[in-house]
């Protein structure tokens, strides 16, 4: 009798369970089967960027419905950094989170361009010929300070702090790297400097990315996986150890980016054809060694030729990725650490073998802010 009930009981339990599985299916198949008009209107109610990520994360047929349109505000209302791009005297700046860029028309950027950005400052050069003006610029308040016109001929700049500081000095390096020239705030002219001790002969030239000016030294990158230091005082190169990078990929090698953050250097390397299409590593200062980097937490690299730096997250689907100086169908491309794959938010787009996307090379990273200005200030 005993045995019976159990045996009773448990087929009970069973089809519970059956009925409860079941229920579950058409609960998906519900979630699944919602009407477009329906999941439209869904949308129009989600008003912050983690409930629109969350929506399209449900199922496939979510993530599968038209792109969800946010234009950007003017970019100083936002609280991240946005990707801006000169094309003629068109400055158009793009934002993960939105779609479509927010367009100004300034004369004064046409036929420039873009050498280092920092602190909302653009430093800027002309791209005519033999025309070797430099000027700062800052696109928000439409702010612009001249400097004397360059010496020679220059591969790579950079600047220490925005140039309303004081202290604010600019280095500039020609493509054989033999010497550097520097100019200080409130000085009249560029002074030249030829390197005591040279790159060695077996290291490639720089590469065209940006120096990091950190604690008192200048790190370069150069073409082959390895980056060269100097000291502004000192005039001499060193090398550091070479970064691991698969020598087989080395021909497969698209960008090389270079970054400064929380007491860390990070080299980014972009290659075609290859998965994954991002490699990342950091040097450890103490030992001047490279580790390969698999995990950002809860940070976020952003690189372009122009500027590159390290971020904390501000939102939640932001974090563990890089921000690629590319665009696709109008919204920024974003490589995942966690999945290996090229994404931009709110559309289906995915690559893992490139990045893919409309490349801008005049173009970098900027973080919107107004400046308070002197009416007096002189460089």
């Amino acid at each position: 009798m005993k045995k019976a009930e159990n045996e009773k009981s448990l087929k009970n339990a069973e089809d519970f369970v059956q009925l409860y599985l079941c229920k579950k299916d058409q609960e998906k198949k519900l979630w699944s089967d919602l009407p477009q008009e329906l999941l439209d209107l869904v949308v129009k109610h989600l008003r912050d960027t983690e409930s629109r990520i969350t929506f399209r994360s449900i199922c496939r047929s979510w993530r599968s419905s038209p792109p969800i349109y946010r234009p950007l505000p003017f970019p100083t209302l936002l609280d991240s950094p946005c990707l801006l791009t000169l094309g003629g005297s068109k400055c158009r700046i793009y934002h993960p989170l939105y779609n479509g860029p927010y367009q100004m028309d300034i004369p004064a950027l046409l036929g420039v361009r873009i050498r280092y950005s920092k602190n909302g400052w653009l430093l800027l050069s002309s791209d005519k010929g033999d025309d070797r003006s430099v000027f700062f610029f800052h696109p928000f308040n439409m702010t612009k300070i001249e400097l004397p016109c360059l010496p020679f001929a220059i591969e790579t700049m950079t600047f220490s702090t925005p140039p309303t500081d004081d202290d604010c000095f600019v280095i500039g390096i020609p493509f054989l790297a033999r010497e550097f020239c520097i100019i200080r705030r409130g000085e009249e002219s560029w002074r030249i400097f030829p390197f005591t001790v040279m790159i060695p002969d077996d290291i490639q030239l720089l590469s065209n990315c940006n120096p990091i000016l950190y604690e008192g030294m200048c790190y370069c990158l150069c073409q082959v996986p390895v980056v060269a230091v100097f000291d502004p005082n000192e005039r001499r190169w060193r090398i550091t150890y070479p970064i691991r990078f698969p020598k087989a990929l080395l021909y497969k090698l698209v960008h090389n980016y270079l970054v400064e953050g929380n007491g860390k250097l990070f080299a980014v390397f972009e290659v075609k054809d290859y998965e994954p299409c991002i490699h990342v590593f950091s040097l450890n200062l103490d030992t001047m060694k490279w580790d390969a980097v698999k995990n950002l937490g809860n940070q976020m690299l952003y690189v372009s030729l122009g500027s590159s730096f390290l971020e904390m997250a501000v939102k939640r689907g932001m974090r563990n990725k890089i921000y690629l100086p590319n665009v696709q169908d109008n919204k920024c491309v974003i490589y995942s650490l966690k999945t290996n794959e090229c994404r931009s938010f709110f559309s289906n787009y995915f690559t893992r073998i490139s990045t893919h996307g409309k490349e801008h090379y005049n173009c970098t990273w900027i973080k919107p802010a107004l400046v308070t200005l002197d009416e007096d200030l002189k460089w």
